[in-house]
């Protein structure tokens, strides 16, 4: 994302940026541990019923995710979708929240599996990954304007959500863990067009 575009998104001009920060790669560490910030108070939107269930506590953690696309387009551009960004290191603000969601998430399962909700011994990065990411498409196709044309955007990422959930809770990630088991010396960087900038939206409303 070019300088002059993280200015323009943050009403300031890029000269006063570089006061704040020495080099562009510091400056959107700096947007991205925010934007983990933002991503995670989704959590804590008033979109709940008064006494939810731990499954609904779930599956309103990760509509929050295509919310908060759709409500931060640019900052969901630019913690995911942007290849020239760079990534966050190890210890970084920005994965320390990450971690604290996937700490969030464990709590959330563990309700569930008590409630009798979904089955026990399901590993929570794996429920984390499988649903995160079945909400990261849809999120993505809407900030990058690459949904069909005449998608209702929020009844599709319904439906997602909703079929990951199902799947979750019939059994399918029994014994599945998606933690990475080796690491390559190199990974091969493929090639992607350059994306439109990402637009402006309006917040989604949950039904």
């Amino acid at each position: 994302m070019p300088i002059r575009q993280i200015a323009a998104a943050v009403d300031y001009s890029p000269a006063a940026l570089y006061r704040y920060f020495k080099t562009k790669d510091e400056l959107m560490a700096a947007l991205k541990e925010e934007g983990f910030r933002l991503l995670m108070s989704r959590e804590l939107l008033p979109h709940l019923p008064s006494e939810p269930s731990p499954l609904e506590r779930l599956r309103h953690f990760f509509w929050g995710v295509y919310d908060f696309a759709k409500l931060y387009p640019e900052y969901f551009y630019l913690m995911f979708l942007d290849r020239s960004a760079p990534r966050a290191p190890r210890r970084s603000p920005a994965l320390r929240v990450v971690r604290e969601m996937y700490a969030h998430v464990g709590e959330l399962l563990e309700e569930c599996v008590e409630a009798g909700d979904v089955m026990p011994g399901l590993d929570p990065v794996t429920v984390y990954n499988v649903l995160v990411w079945s909400v990261h498409g849809i999120a993505a196709g809407y900030v990058c304007d690459r949904l069909a044309e005449g998608t209702d955007p929020d009844a599709l990422a319904h439906a997602v959500l909703d079929t990951a959930i199902a799947g979750i809770r019939s059994g399918a990630l029994v014994g599945i863990n998606t933690a990475m088991r080796h690491h390559s010396k190199a990974r091969p960087q493929a090639r992607h067009p350059r994306g439109r900038n990402p637009r402006r939206g309006k917040p989604a409303r949950p039904s």
